[in-house]
């Protein structure tokens, strides 16, 4: 992670580097996934998720605990903090600064927030050609909890479209539909248009037949046997990301070359891999990725720890 190392791996057309770093990558999960005085949000009552929230308009920007299941575009449960390092005193602050914990709170320590702040400033430092970080960024530190089997993700996306109201219902209904919508139906208006028209009754079989065929023409939709999108196709947008963490059913993958491509996300490495922002003000080459949920009945036996499998640890920057 030196001044510009990954400037270069990226401009040179590596769509994604794995840094190995396992003393590193320990040391965050250690600190960060299995300190027991901190509540996680996947193991607390759901007033405490609440209470924790920190919505936004637009879900990627939400900070706080969340939970967001929408079939075949979202599904995880989530602790996000957003940190920067204050103007004036030079301390590294995070966004929230705590979280309720039943009838107390915890908050991060300052080292933790130091360790996580100085790993995304290395890893800003390495994705910017000449070396010299821009006047003000954040780093993200996100821990996201996916799921063992294919049923809970569905009874979870039940239980959050069941607390809407009719229109809200409908509307996830569409949404559905909208996200199916491939080639010159995808762009937005047109994936609108087509998720509307495949809910009327005379012209659903048309304008599904179209899309099927535009579907089978786009490799970027194409789902493997045995997988399930649960993250649909996407692009992050920040400077870059950083994945490490511990996965039985889960897969990142990222499209290069024409093709999906399992990234191996684990507790030695970290897979990085630019956003949107590095593309726009870098030049450097966007990188469309998805989560993929495995088929395959609960994992037996006492060796799982729901605490902390099926977690991924996200450090990113913008």
């Amino acid at each position: 992670m030196k001044a510009g190392s990954l400037a270069r791996l990226f401009a040179a057309g590596n769509a994604a580097v794995l840094i190995h770093c396992p003393e590193l990558v320990s040391t965050l999960w250690r600190d960060l996934l299995e300190n027991d005085e901190e509540q996680l949000p996947w193991q607390a009552p759901l007033v405490n998720i609440a209470r924790n929230y920190y919505g936004s308009a637009d879900i990627t920007a939400s900070l706080g605990d969340l939970f967001y299941f929408q079939p075949g575009r979202h599904g995880y449960i989530a602790r996000k903090m957003a940190l920067s390092r204050e103007q004036d005193t030079g301390r590294v602050a995070a966004r929230p600064a705590s979280f309720v914990k039943d009838e107390s709170h915890y908050a991060p320590s300052q080292t933790v927030l130091d360790q996580c702040w100085t790993l995304g400033q290395r890893l800003m430092a390495a994705i910017i050609p000449e070396g010299t970080l821009p006047g003000h960024f954040e780093v993200a530190v996100q821990r996201l909890k996916y799921q063992e089997t294919a049923e809970d993700f569905a009874n979870l996306g039940a239980l959050a479209r069941n607390s809407m109201g009719r229109w809200g219902r409908a509307g996830c209904a569409l949404d559905v539909q909208r996200w199916e919508a491939a080639g010159v139906l995808s762009p937005r208006g047109l994936s609108d248009l087509y998720g509307l028209l495949a809910h009327i009754p005379a012209m659903r079989r048309v304008v599904r037949r179209l899309n099927d065929m535009l579907l089978r023409r786009d490799p970027s939709r194409q789902v493997a046997s045995g997988q399930r999108v649960i993250e649909g196709a996407h692009y992050d947008y920040r400077y870059l990301t950083a994945l490490c963490g511990r996965r039985e059913r889960t897969l990142t993958q990222i499209f290069a070359g024409g093709q999906w491509h399992d990234l191996p996300i684990d507790l030695d490495t970290l897979a990085v891999f630019p956003g949107t922002i590095a593309s726009h003000v870098l030049g450097l080459p966007n990188v469309l990725h998805r989560v993929v949920h495995l088929d395959g009945k609960a994992i037996a036996g006492g060796s799982r720890n729901p605490r902390t499998d099926d977690v991924t640890l996200l450090i990113g920057a913008a």
